[in-house]
């Protein structure tokens, strides 16, 4: 895999690692929710696959106790170096954070109980690699625990105007032509059962927000960074973003205006043998 900083649709500034740890918090109940589902708990091995910053490798390495142990894997040599100043300053002995490739894992075959993936394979060219992988590494009867998104270009600013929600066909497109794809979970299931997994659970994830509320920051966060991109990418001119930033304010102050986030699904599958 190519060097993430170059690769990664947003990068990994400052502002990117700000956004993610308030993404994180914004989907942390729900991610939780899969754990619990999955029945992720005290003295369990985790692999957090694309683990970024490490907001859910601290949370797992939490969740399983001085018994278990966590191992976090990302290729963005700031990511990893953000984690491992932050497990030093916590002092904490169960988890291990190294750089890596998730589609060629530097992780030993059959020796996790579970591996965890959020938003991850909607990034990748090869998924089915990366699920190949997850396979391998995890333990017969071992779970692998996907969060991704589903059905993009359902999501919408409610009432909407083309220019409005020209914002997610333009998401859409550029991580289309360039990464993976957002409508990844559609074939996720299909995927892991041919791979070997039995799925277990899946969970539909989708929220509605209003202006001001967490979810609807969780865009705003993202088109701060995202917009600007658009344009240098040749997606948008500078006309239209200017003209999509006046109908975004005025969305904003509309009565009744509300946002439906991308639709997700939540994946919990074990590993058969």
């Amino acid at each position: 895999m190519a060097d993430i900083e170059k690769e990664y649709v947003l990068g990994s500034s400052d502002r990117e690692v700000a956004r993610l740890a308030f993404q994180h918090e914004v989907w942390a109940e729900v991610t939780a929710g899969l754990f619990r589902t999955a029945g992720v708990s005290y003295g369990h091995t985790v692999a957090d696959l694309g683990c970024g910053p490490g907001f859910v490798s601290l949370e797992l390495a939490r969740l399983v106790g001085p018994e278990g142990h966590v191992s976090a894997l990302d290729a963005s040599d700031k990511f990893v170096s953000l984690l491992s100043s932050r497990i030093d300053s916590l002092s904490l002995d169960n988890i291990r954070v190294s750089k890596g490739d998730v589609c060629s894992l530097n992780l030993e075959s059959g020796s996790f109980d579970f591996a965890f993936s959020r938003w991850l394979y909607c990034f990748l060219k090869e998924p089915e690699v990366a699920a190949l992988e997850a396979h391998r590494v995890l333990k017969p009867g071992g779970k692998l625990i996907v969060m991704d998104y589903l059905n993009y270009l359902s999501a919408g600013i409610f009432p909407g105007t083309e220019v409005l929600n020209s914002l997610f066909t333009g998401y859409m497109k550029t991580v289309n032509e360039h990464y993976g794809s957002y409508n990844i979970g559609g074939i996720l299931p299909s995927m892991l059962a041919e791979i070997g997994f039995e799925i277990e659970s899946l969970e539909p994830i989708v929220r509605i927000a209003r202006p001001g509320e967490n979810v609807w920051k969780w865009v705003e966060f993202f088109n701060e960074l995202s917009v600007p991109a658009l344009v240098e990418n040749g997606t948008w001119t500078e006309e239209h973003r200017e003209q999509f930033e006046s109908e975004w304010s005025s969305a904003k102050e509309t009565p009744g205006t509300f946002f439906f986030s991308p639709p997700m699904i939540g994946i919990v599958a074990t590993k058969l043998h």
